[in-house]
């Protein structure tokens, strides 16, 4: 399954692709994020962003991806329970 994010102003080589495209799949099968839903659209945009900005290293980028999933999940646990969300650490 493609990112399906809007890629517009995204110049990316075929091989980068591939490896946003692998690290995309990984972390919504692990996450259970289903790939047609606002959260997979924040995370593609996420892992694009951060590509873009340098982080081109495939394990730094899955480990950062999955670092925005859990901070993303606790945010909205929080407001689900309306108690106040835990500060996470970014490694």
């Amino acid at each position: 399954m493609a990112i399906h994010f809007d890629q517009t102003g995204f110049d990316f080589a075929p091989e980068q692709i591939d490896t946003l495209q692998r690290i995309f799949d990984r972390i919504c099968f692990e996450t259970r994020i289903p790939r047609y839903d606002v959260r997979a659209d924040r995370l593609a945009k996420f892992l694009m962003d951060e590509f873009k900005f340098g982080n081109t290293d495939e394990l730094a980028l899955t480990e950062c991806g999955r670092w925005f999933c859990k901070r993303a999940s606790s945010r909205q646990r929080a407001v689900s329970t309306g108690q106040p969300p835990q500060r996470q650490t970014r490694h």
